[in-house]
């Protein structure tokens, strides 16, 4: 059998010389990542065993459904992206349907990505376009809700020219109401403070005339369930429909992204914002968290400006930052 071995510093140019010399179908039959060699200058690198198609056919080999294709290529950058194995397995042969086999990168792939993505994900309306008048953002410590709600406020209001009203119900972290309070005034819209659903009842009572009330409420911990289960009941026990968007920071990591979607169920979220995209290195988790929780995703923070930094999430803008681009 006419076996080759290729040694490169990056998997990408030993598949270029594969390609090259072997033909754009050869097999791979394994890879190993060898050591650097020497004490000065010595790198690591990656050696490729693999055989031209029609050779592996003549020899009676069974054929893999991945060889140097670009559902490879994809795949593996999905995977080293951090998208969950089923979900990076279904979008590559989603993009192999609409490309040639061979694109020289990842950027060749993006278009027929975002195609695949808008297939295979779920993207929710904003705000405005829901079906209830009052949306509050939870989530845990940190992942930037009040931020997000100034930069919805300030859309909503200066923008689309709509009537909003504010209300924390955020009594645990120092200065956050006062936060709160300092956008509202630069908005120009009421504010209210709330602390149970009493209160909350007599805030919603308070805004009636606004078109869109938002709410910002107490990062918990996902370990609090006595904080999150006190929360769900001041939240589902006004009489309005209060819509609960959950907010989770697209550099999430796997083990802390499933516990922090469990624990927070008990508020029943319904949609999905992926905050602080700017912040991640790898953005697979966006889709992890689609999958672990099923929710539609709504919106991307991509910064701290307010209102400039949040973005419809859509398959377009996903597909850009899994092929590579930057915030």
């Amino acid at each position: 059998m006419m076996e080759r071995t290729f040694r490169a510093e990056r998997f990408q140019d030993a598949l270029a010389d594969i390609k090259r010399e072997l033909g754009p179908d050869a097999i791979i039959l394994g890879t190993k990542q060898l050591r650097a060699t020497g004490t000065l200058g010595g790198r690591a690198q990656v050696e490729i065993r693999a055989v031209a198609h029609e050779t592996a056919t003549s020899m009676g080999l069974e054929i893999p459904t991945v060889g140097v294709t670009n559902d490879g290529l994809v795949e593996r950058r999905l995977h080293r992206m951090g998208v969950p194995a089923t979900a990076a397995k279904t979008l590559a042969a989603s993009v192999n349907r609409r490309l040639p086999r061979n694109p020289k990168s990842m950027a060749d792939c993006r278009q027929a990505l975002a195609l695949a993505l808008d297939e295979e994900m779920i993207f929710g309306d904003p705000v405005e376009q829901g079906h209830t008048r009052s949306v509050a953002l939870v989530g845990p410590t940190g992942v930037g809700k009040t931020t997000t709600i100034a930069k919805l406020a300030a859309q909503l209001a200066l923008v689309d020219q709509r009537r909003l009203g504010l209300i924390s119900i955020d009594q645990y972290r120092i200065g956050a109401t006062e936060q709160l309070e300092c956008f509202a005034n630069l908005i120009g819209c009421p504010m209210h403070i709330a602390h149970d659903t009493a209160s909350l009842e007599i805030a919603l009572r308070k805004l009636a005339d606004a078109d869109i009330v938002l709410i910002d409420t107490a990062g918990r911990s996902p370990k609090d369930r006595v904080a999150l289960a006190n929360m769900a009941e001041c939240l589902y026990g006004v009489q309005e429909p209060v819509e609960v968007q959950l907010c989770i920071p697209a550099s999430t990591r796997d083990s802390e992204l499933q516990v922090a979607i469990d624990r927070h169920s008990i508020l029943r979220p319904t949609k999905l914002i992926s905050t602080k995209l700017d912040e991640a290195l790898y953005h697979g988790s966006i889709i992890a968290a689609q999958v672990l929780g099923g929710l539609p995703l709504t919106y991307f923070t991509t910064g701290q400006c307010v209102p400039e930094d949040i973005e419809r999430a859509s398959s377009a803008r996903l597909a850009d930052l899994l092929c590579g681009e930057e915030i």
